[in-house]
């Protein structure tokens, strides 16, 4: 807080991510601090954050890096554990035990685990259905390092085989990652990368014979393909501003076919540099051959 001519000015973090969100603890503070102090000036400091978070030391990189890395292991816990029949909440205590083994206690965001015909729900949360024999499993999770949060997702059978038709989907999702990625570079916007997507997809399920326009594709990809990262899962944002060297963002398209119960996304986490990118979750499988080999596969 400072004092400028007797009246009190106080800089305040009032960013929400949506505006639909609960009211936040610095919303919260103002609405107290105001009401004991009329005369006071309450300003909103998430401008000034926005442009010291968006890009990142190579500190905060390598706290990221970490959080990847204890990702990569709880992910490769859930897969030598999948089964047919297993519950999507004992995937998760797979999970939380590799976290908790590294001392990680509160996690960044809540983990979706999703099989069926869940995984085509958005921000599918319940974790508390069976996978059954020929379900895929999505995965959307993240460790934290000192706060900083690690954003992954991978899609898997859980009896260690795609079918051709799942393997036809994957494919195609994943085809949109690598392209989307391979665009990421100094200048481009989010929403360019969205647009690579978009197309990418557009015309994928053309050739598929699921949409017969381009007009349609909202059916099956409803959401964009990356965002900030770093203290929060979805970084203080600005979909507008130029990739610079030191940004953090994800990469995650996905594909959502309700009506054969399929539902995949395949996420990573990408560091802008001067020559292009460096994808520092790579480390994690993502081929189906790979994915297929670790399913059920303990060490």
């Amino acid at each position: 807080m400072r004092r400028c001519e007797g009246k009190g000015s106080l800089y305040l973090d009032l960013h929400r991510v949506l505006r639909s969100d609960e009211q936040t603890p610095a919303e919260t503070f103002a609405e107290d601090v105001q009401k004991k102090y009329r005369t006071l000036s309450i300003h909103d400091a998430g401008p000034w954050l926005k442009e010291l978070r968006m890009v990142k030391s190579p500190a905060e990189i390598e706290e990221i890096r970490r959080a990847i890395a204890i990702t990569d292991e709880a992910i490769r816990r859930m897969w030598s554990h999948a089964r047919p029949g297993i519950m999507e909440y004992e995937l998760e205590a797979h999970y939380d035990f590799t976290l908790k083994s590294h001392g990680v206690r509160e996690l960044p965001y809540l983990p979706i685990i999703a099989s069926g015909i869940n995984a085509t729900v958005l921000h599918y949360e319940a974790n508390n259905q069976r996978a059954e024999d020929g379900d895929l499993v999505l995965l959307d999770l993240g460790a934290a390092s000192n706060y900083y949060a690690a954003d992954i997702s991978r899609t898997f059978p859980v009896n260690g085989r795609f079918t051709e038709r799942q393997k036809e989907i994957y494919q195609l999702v994943l085809e949109a990652e690598i392209k989307t990625i391979e665009a990421v570079k100094l200048g481009v916007t989010l929403q360019h990368l969205n647009d690579v997507t978009k197309q990418v997809f557009t015309d994928g399920l053309l050739r598929l014979g699921l949409i017969q326009e381009s007009s349609e594709l909202s059916k099956y990809y409803y959401h964009s393909v990356s965002h900030h990262l770093g203290l929060d899962t979805h970084d203080i944002p600005d979909y507008s501003a130029a990739m610079q060297p030191g940004m953090v963002i994800t990469i995650e398209p996905g594909l959502y076919i309700e009506e054969e119960a399929i539902g995949i996304r395949i996420e990573d986490d990408v560091l802008v540099t001067a020559e292009g990118c460096e994808v520092l979750s790579s480390q994690i499988p993502k081929e189906t051959e790979e994915v297929e080999l670790l399913i059920g596969k303990k060490e």
